[in-house]
């Protein structure tokens, strides 16, 4: 199927490659399927767009967290694992939107609210999680710079 996006203009993209959010995601209810597109051609970086099939300038900028937080820890609800139909943990992605205004090493992304996305089924939702050491704007790049000094 053709899409059109602000972003990309014009993309073809695999039916099966939809993935759906039943409840939307919060402040975009009305869009409930998307696609992820790796920000680089080779899908070798972190970062990913989520792009609206039906809402051309919805998309948001995201990141695998685990590239920058290595401690960071999820706990899926049993209500979680049944609307997502997660039969097993390795079929879970999990991605955090990223702010980025002005430069890119001031980018922020919120480890509160991941977007949690069965890979098999082609299902995601957004949660909040319940741990307050977790930042709705935590700095990307400033956590690990000072993870690496640490290390030294």
């Amino acid at each position: 199927m053709k899409i059109q996006t602000t972003r990309f203009g014009e993309l073809e993209i695999a039916d099966s490659s939809v993935i759906t959010f039943n409840k939307g995601i919060p402040g975009f209810e009305e869009s409930k399927e998307y696609v992820l597109i790796p920000a680089d051609d080779k899908g070798e970086t972190p970062f990913f767009f989520l792009q609206s099939i039906d809402k051309e300038e919805v998309n948001f900028f995201l990141v695998d967290p685990f590239s920058f937080f290595k401690e960071y820890d999820i706990k899926l609800k049993d209500q979680m694992v049944e609307q997502l139909e997660l039969e097993d943990s390795a079929d879970a992605i999990v991605l955090t939107t990223v702010t980025a205004k002005g430069e890119i090493k001031d980018a922020t992304t919120n480890l509160k609210a991941p977007l949690i996305i069965n890979i098999t089924k082609q299902l995601g939702m957004q949660i909040v999680l319940d741990n307050k050491d977790y930042m709705i704007k935590q700095p990307l790049f400033q956590h690990s710079e000072k993870a690496v000094a640490r290390q030294v």
